[in-house]
């Protein structure tokens, strides 16, 4: 996934040397940029495939821990109390409009990812009064699988696909008294990712990790009329993944790709609980905002590039819980955009009491 994108004619290899030239003498990282300027054409060119990939994958893999863990805090607040353990399955489409490169100002390639994941986790009601109110502690174990696609941008030549194998795991700590509630989590990943170039058929591969951690602080308000209840909480997350440093498939070089950033959310929830063939249903209608700040999306090696993408995210979901005896069955579907791209997701679980 890794060849310079235009022809190696005479013409084209003039064009190199004149970029070159024209580069600021410096570091060796200065002169071997993921974008150059072809004099020819009269525009940055992305250089090699694998610039984009990693740096798109890393907020990718980022972007998905997010969303696994905001489900979790949403799954661990609706099950009630009590001891339980709960096998979830997730399914995520996003297509995206591509990142922009801070230096050049270009736009690279447009990319799909499909992403499926299934963990179990199990919690625990400590007896007792914690500090005036109850405390429940989480732990979470899953597999996660993602499939990455880079469209072909316009005057590109390459584009190519990404398969991201990783394992999740992690816990939370969620205390409650009365209406108000406050929870932290963090969920790490590891993983490793084949690439391959669809036209070259250049190969390439490395390890992951990360993290993702949030912190919520919540309370419930009685709905006027009909029993219906209004859920409204805040959030603080952080998520950073990185690449080992891998070489090129051509050899010509090695990078690796991190990406990291900080996000804020308000998040409101409406919902009522009533018998439903022998069971208590809980519908419920969610939609939220965050704002990611502090992004930093970095080409880190031998080549060098920075990036960055919209940071205003919109997000509404809507979904049931339906306790019947000591299992607790649960769906969701929602939808999260932002102006550079859009994500259907939904999952579907269901939590066995225990205590």
């Amino acid at each position: 996934m890794t060849y310079i994108r235009f022809k190696w004619s005479i013409t084209g290899l003039f064009a190199l040397v004149a970029a070159s030239a024209a580069m600021a003498p410096g570091s060796a990282q200065a002169q071997s940029p993921c974008y150059y300027y072809d004099t020819f054409s009269g525009s940055y060119v992305s250089a090699y495939s694998e610039c984009n990939e990693s740096a798109s994958g890393t907020s990718a893999v980022g972007a998905n821990l997010s969303a696994i863990g905001e489900g979790f805090v949403q799954q661990q607040l609706n099950i009630g109390f009590g001891g339980f353990t709960s096998p979830t399955g997730r399914l995520r489409h996003t297509e995206h409009d591509g990142l922009t490169e801070k230096s050049t100002g270009i736009r690279t390639n447009g990319f799909e990812i499909d992403e499926g994941s299934v963990f179990a986790n199990g919690s625990y009601d400590l007896p007792g009064t914690y500090f005036g109110g109850k405390v429940r502690v989480n732990g979470l174990l899953g597999y996660n699988r993602l499939s990455l696609d880079l469209d072909r941008a316009p005057g590109d030549v390459t584009a190519g696909k990404t398969d991201i194998d990783a394992f999740i795991y992690g816990g939370s700590y969620l205390w409650s008294q009365g209406s108000f509630y406050s929870m932290t989590l963090i969920i790490g990943v590891s993983g490793d990712a084949d690439a391959i170039d669809s036209l070259s058929g250049g190969r390439y591969s490395y390890d992951l990790s990360g993290y993702f951690s949030n912190s919520v602080m919540g309370y419930t308000f009685d709905w006027p009329g009909n029993g219906w209840k209004f859920d409204l909480r805040g959030a603080l997350g952080h998520y950073d993944i990185h690449t080992d440093r891998f070489a090129f498939a051509n050899g010509l070089g090695t990078i690796k790709g991190v990406s990291e950033a900080w996000s804020g959310s308000i998040t409101g929830t409406l919902f009522t609980v009533f018998d439903y063939n022998g069971g208590t249903m809980r519908p419920y209608i969610l939609a939220s905002y965050k704002n990611v700040f502090d992004e930093d999306i970095k080409v880190k090696g031998d080549f060098v590039a920075e990036f960055e993408q919209a940071n205003d995210f919109g997000k509404v979901e809507v979904g049931f819980d339906y306790v019947q005896g000591i299992l607790t069955y649960g769906a969701a579907g929602y939808t999260e955009f932002s102006s550079d791209e859009s994500t259907f997701g939904g999952r579907l679980g269901v939590s066995i009491k225990l205590q």
